[in-house]
């Protein structure tokens, strides 16, 4: 988290965005259409969300993967409390499931210890796991928006750049918010399914390597800003 900083507390109009486990490609293109914006950090944890889940597309179709939460029964957790449940092993699982179906994607030797390395290291926040992710696709994606951490929770009266419950797994594809951005670019397992659209941005670095950055920027979502 070391290119994430706080957030002053009288600043409160710049575009808030959930902190997501891998997120999906929308998201990238929503965020890079801002100079900056602040990370969601003391919402009610919602359940069922990309915040513990992301989508990739393996031999047997698109599948989630997603991290198991401790639940804490005496009170309503922020997004900042969550703490990973490490009982079933969930990481090793996951990144068998990531091997699997991209193992040998065009690109997977090259980010491979990169990505594998938070599946590795124990991470005990929800938060601070999707902030490394962030952080690391940012760099790699080449997105110049300077993010800052919410440090309350924020009512923001103009719900355009409220993006905190815009991103739902039920919405997978940006067609259903009005407008379709997405160029088909080749996946793996392509011979068996059609073009799988808006999934985990490791679908996208796995498959395009340094063309993810172009097709970020290039397909990204207009709007004004």
């Amino acid at each position: 988290m070391k290119n994430l900083f706080q957030l002053p507390l009288e600043n409160n109009i710049l575009p808030i965005f959930p902190a997501f486990f891998f997120p999906n490609i929308e998201y990238f293109q929503y965020l890079n259409n801002y100079d900056s914006v602040c990370v969601e950090t003391h919402e009610s944890f919602p359940k069922q969300t990309f915040r513990n889940r992301t989508y990739i597309l393996s031999a047997n179709g698109v599948q989630s993967i997603n991290i198991p939460i401790i639940k804490e029964k005496k009170y309503r957790q922020t997004t900042s409390e969550v703490k990973i449940c490490y009982k079933d092993n969930w990481n090793t699982k996951s990144w068998r499931a990531i091997t699997s179906a991209y193992g040998n994607s065009p690109y997977f030797e090259y980010f491979e210890n990169d990505i594998k390395h938070f599946f590795i290291y124990k991470y005990e926040k929800l938060l601070d796991l999707n902030l490394d992710i962030l952080s690391y696709f940012k760099k790699r994606f080449e997105i110049e928006t300077k993010i800052f951490l919410t440090k309350n929770y924020i009512n923001i009266e103009n719900k355009e750049i409220d993006f905190r419950n815009k991103f739902i797994p039920q919405n997978k594809s940006i067609k259903e918010i009005g407008e379709e951005n997405f160029e088909k670019y080749t996946q793996c397992f392509c011979e068996k399914f059609d073009f799988a659209e808006n999934l985990s941005c490791l679908d996208l670095l796995f498959n395009t390597g340094k063309e993810s950055i172009h097709y970020i920027k290039k397909n990204h979502i207009n709007f004004t800003k």
